[in-house]
């Protein structure tokens, strides 16, 4: 078990989740709490190495998640995702509560679901990949202002990135019913998306599953802030899609290519940049969900 003790609530939560597992019956192997989230994978690298575990349990946010799920994935090996960072968007796909105790009662029920992964070159995501208004949101988001104020952070990074939008010529090249289609936009943003939800709830595509084997692509075309500011309501439940200047298409794989390279940001963290091929990895992971009714 392993818990990122930088994430929003993983430093008090890492003793409360251990003494839950040991109340529930369930043994540990091996549990750390690590301060510097890079040295999560490395740990859990070197643990798999040299020890046989068929469940792996995750304290932490998106991005730490997200990092961990290459090393996860096509293993047989479950992965236990206690939501402890300031989105949780993929425990929210799932239905995963954030209450400790009731995730430790997921886990020992023992149900299983197999999910998709998004790759983005050498890297994976779970939730949502995009190219500009999403970068720069990012970039106005501190680790501070997440911990303070939680999701409330987005709204704030937000409201000061649309205020400074600047569009990207894009080129897209993916699939389409077994064609290749090639297709330029002079957009606000590019989200290719895995799973429903980004940003702490926000619907980035409202027919995407972790399980259809399918990447949902939209893009927000260029727009006034007043345009912008009477579709921010339809983020919400994902029906901003059907306005006439946002394209919204399903594929297996898209090629996305800017004029000028822009950084790309992967679940809430900016570690690449354009051009880039995305693909989905269909039932990558096997994740403890609660049991369907």
């Amino acid at each position: 078990m392993v818990v990122n003790a930088k994430s929003r609530q993983g430093e008090a939560s890492f003793n409360n989740i251990m003494a839950e597992l040991q109340s529930q019956g369930i043994g540990v192997v091996a549990g750390r709490a690590i301060k510097n989230p890079v040295n999560i994978k490395p740990w859990l690298e070197e643990l798999l190495e040299k020890t046989e575990v068929d469940t792996v349990i995750v304290g932490a946010g998106d991005g730490s998640i997200s990092a961990l799920a290459g090393t996860l994935a096509d293993r047989k090996i479950r992965l236990g995702v206690i939501p402890l960072g300031t989105a949780n968007d993929f425990a929210r796909t799932l239905n995963i509560p954030k209450d400790i105790k009731k995730v430790v009662e997921i886990i020992k029920a023992g149900y299983t679901e197999r999910v998709d992964l998004g790759l983005s070159g050498d890297k994976c995501f779970l939730n949502v990949a995009s190219v500009g208004l999403g970068v720069e949101v990012a970039g106005k988001m501190n680790h501070s202002l997440k911990k303070w104020i939680g999701p409330l952070a987005y709204g704030v990074a937000a409201f000061e990135a649309f205020s400074q939008r600047r569009p990207i010529h894009f080129k897209l090249t993916y699939k389409e019913a077994g064609h290749e289609t090639i297709r330029e936009f002079k957009a606000l943003q590019v989200a290719v998306a895995n799973g429903r939800y980004f940003g702490g709830g926000i619907v980035s595509a409202p027919d995407a599953t972790l399980d259809d084997s399918l990447l949902s692509v939209t893009v927000l075309e260029e727009m006034g802030l007043l345009e912008l500011a009477r579709i921010i309501p339809g983020l919400l439940d994902g029906s901003y899609v059907k306005h006439p200047k946002v394209q919204h298409f399903n594929t297996t794989e898209v090629l996305v290519e800017t004029r000028r390279t822009h950084r790309v940001n992967l679940d809430g963290e900016v570690c690449q940049r354009t051009p880039l091929r995305f693909k989905v990895h269909p039932a990558a992971l096997e994740v403890f969900v609660p049991r369907p009714d």
